[in-house]
């Protein structure tokens, strides 16, 4: 993409960033992952009604 044009150096640099913080905050277990030991635990009531879509 970026050889092509679609993508420019500083967006590239960009998305580098931001993928190096989410790497972090996975490793570190905070930010939206901080609670993953809830959420690998969560299971579906059987009682609940299954979703319906209009």
């Amino acid at each position: 993409m970026r050889r092509l044009g679609i993508v420019s150096d500083a967006e590239h640099q960009a998305v580098d960033a931001a993928r190096d913080q989410v790497f972090g905050m996975l490793a570190d277990r905070s930010g939206p992952f901080a609670a993953a030991d809830r959420w690998a635990v969560w299971r579906w009531e059987p009682a609940w009604p299954a979703p319906r879509l209009p």
